[in-house]
């Protein structure tokens, strides 16, 4: 990396028993060990990046932390003190570190115990409108799937969060309790489950106007069904075996077999659960579990006949029965986000529709390609075989996508990244040579003139400065835009994975191909990475997909085993503009170094200059 420093929050005993210490390293070798424990800033010692990466850890006593100006005393004080209080013991100095107390890897932006800041987008952002501002459709949704009676259907519900006036607090482990008035069970919780648990996305109490009787409401909301899986839990062993104690019993209330694992991909729906045992069977209260379904979110349209669908499996993966104890689903339409937002992150994926002009617009942005909720037309053999692969495609996703200014559990999810290259790619997903590739180098729609943004970038390189543009010093042989990597089977369009290009490069005595997700504006670093290793994967994966070139240039007589890297292509300041974008370096620098080394690959970050028609390194 030409620019910046590598931050590292490591756990070195010799220097500190009873703290983690900062690591920065720099690319012209330069090191400094800082103490942020104390009420002053100590340096340590000056030791080589290779011998504090020997002596530590990654995921246990070394950990990726975002850059941040060292001035900031406060800042690093108090990364210093969440590690400390996450990763060593509380109430004794010892030279081992204890791996007790891990945050969940879900969707919260930070691992503190509280969330809070407006989303811009997402199941947050749905939820924090419609608890602010949209409260009445809300509660009647709510207190709707409580009473099947409509004759009973008088009760009031008090949101306690995620309210404005509050910096949209979400809360988790005894903050939880707080805020619905039920302090005095935080030493019940911690017996229970370990610091760490579920962050609840909205709190409520409802009380029913007849009895007077007072309910807890837990909700969890999720916009599209990606949100749904996760890394798993990620506690160390003394917490693990409190967790797999509290779910186990859970399992035997809710009636669910034991044999399923519930520290999995689908733990955070579990711990839901073990969390709604708690509250009716450990301390007595009652509670309801609200699973809230966003549909036909902008972001990435679901309907509801497809949530019915997701929830049916995860029941069954969990083996729990169709009808739970005290765990309710409500769908409710999307709110329309803010449509800068929308096209700044998804700028090819949707366009805008007319509204109703009313207060709450739903559905105001559709997708362009609405035959893509059709998959369930078509026969079953095809469709099970598609979602087989479109669940494999989707996990990487989930942990490309976060909120929050920094890449959390950061590494957790290179830890799931790793697992699922290792994975093999399931169902009948690849494809042949479609004669639709063997055209115009550039494929999109707007080939006269092209989008600003990713679209521009694309068109410079294979269109209006094809012959001039070099890519890692070779100049171009062929390109194509808008590689499908995937077959489209049932015409399912989901689970459709694209290259935004596939180049070749070389010479007469040298090939090279390179698989590029192209970036200008939209998502980060890390977001943009994992893409693009799911990408390389697939490719390296497909014989036909990498002989494309073969077949367009039959001249060349290419071999059949050309080299492949896998490139993210964007503007230098994609990588450095202040905040997400920069904060994402570090740590996608780190996932790429791990996957290159662990699989032999080459996947880079890369510069387009367009001044100098280049594609380099950074």
């Amino acid at each position: 990396m030409a620019f910046g420093y590598k931050y590292w929050m490591v756990y070195l005993p010799e220097f500190n028993p009873n703290s983690f210490l900062l690591f920065v390293h720099n690319h012209a070798g330069s090191t400094k060990l800082r103490d942020y424990s104390r009420s002053e800033l100590k340096v340590l010692g000056q030791p080589s990046w290779d011998a504090v990466r020997v002596a530590t850890v990654l995921g246990e006593t070394r950990f990726s932390v975002a850059p941040c100006k060292t001035t900031e005393l406060s800042h690093w004080r108090r990364e210093t003190q969440e590690y400390n209080s996450l990763y060593l013991p509380a109430d004794e100095s010892t030279s081992t570190v204890i791996v007790d107390r891990a945050p969940e890897p879900a969707n919260n932006s930070q691992t503190t115990s509280v969330t809070s800041g407006r989303a811009k987008r997402g199941s947050r952002r749905q939820l924090q409108d419609y608890v602010n501002e949209h409260q009445t459709e809300l509660s009647a949704a709510v207190i709707d799937v409580l009473c099947t009676n409509p004759g009973q259907k008088k009760g009031e519900i008090r949101w306690v969060s995620p309210l404005a006036q509050h910096n949209y607090q979400e809360y988790r482990d005894a903050e939880f309790l707080a805020v619905l008035g039920l302090s005095e069970f935080a030493e019940d919780l911690s017996r229970f489950w370990p610091t760490g648990g579920p962050c609840w996305d909205a709190l409520g109490l409802v009380t029913n106007l007849d009895s007077g009787r007072t309910d807890v409401i837990l909700v969890e909301a999720k916009s599209h069904i990606p949100e749904v899986y996760g890394t798993g839990c990620q506690a160390g062993n003394r917490s693990r075996k409190l967790i797999e104690h509290s779910l186990a019993e859970t399992k035997r209330w809710c009636g669910a077999s034991q044999d399923p694992d519930w520290t999995g991909p689908l733990y955070q729906s579990a711990n839901r659960l073990a969390h709604l045992y708690f509250c009716r069977e450990v301390i007595k209260r009652p509670a309801w579990l609200i699973n809230v379904y966003f549909l036909d979110d902008p972001i990435r349209p679901t309907g509801r006949d497809e949530w019915k669908e997701a929830i049916l499996q995860v029941k069954q993966t969990l083996g729990l029965p169709l009808h739970l104890p005290y765990a309710l689903d409500v769908f409710l339409p999307a709110l329309r986000p803010d449509s800068d937002d929308l096209q700044r992150n998804n700028p090819d994926e949707f366009e805008p529709q007319a509204s109703s002009g009313s207060n709450l617009q739903i559905g105001a942005l559709q997708p362009r390609n609405p035959e893509s909720t059709h998959q369930r037309s078509h026969p079953g053999r095809v469709i099970e075989s598609n979602q087989t692969f479109l669940d494999w495609a989707n996990r990487w996703m989930t942990l490309a996508q976060y909120d929050g200014a920094f890449v959390p559990d950061v590494a957790s999810r290179i830890e799931g990244i790793v697992s699922l290259w290792r994975e093999p790619i399931p169902g009948t997903w690849q494809r042949g040579i479609d004669p639709q590739v063997l055209g115009a180098r550039y494929r999109r729609g707007d080939v006269g003139a092209p989008h600003p943004g990713e679209h521009s970038i694309e068109h410079s390189i294979l269109c209006t400065e094809f012959d001039r543009v070099r890519c890692f010093g070779n100049r171009l042989l062929d390109g194509v835009a808008a590689l499908p990597l995937v077959r489209d089977a049932g015409g399912a369009r989901r689970a459709n994975v694209e290259a935004d290009l596939l180049l070749l490069a070389g010479d007469n005595s040298f090939h090279q191909l390179f698989v590029c997700e192209v970036k200008a504006d939209s998502n980060n670093a890390w977001y943009a990475a994992v893409e693009n290793l799911r990408q390389l994967r697939l490719l390296m994966s497909s014989t036909q997909a990498r002989a494309l070139f073969g077949r367009r240039n039959p001249a060349l007589q290419l071999s059949t085993e050309i080299p492949v890297t896998g490139l993210v292509v964007a503007p230098q300041v994609f990588y450095s503009a202040p905040g997400k974008k920069a904060n994402a370096l570090g740590p996608t620098l780190e996932l790429l170094a791990t996957v290159c080394r662990q699989f032999a690959v080459d996947a880079r970050l890369a510069v387009w200059d367009p001044m100098r028609l280049t594609i380099d390194s950074c």
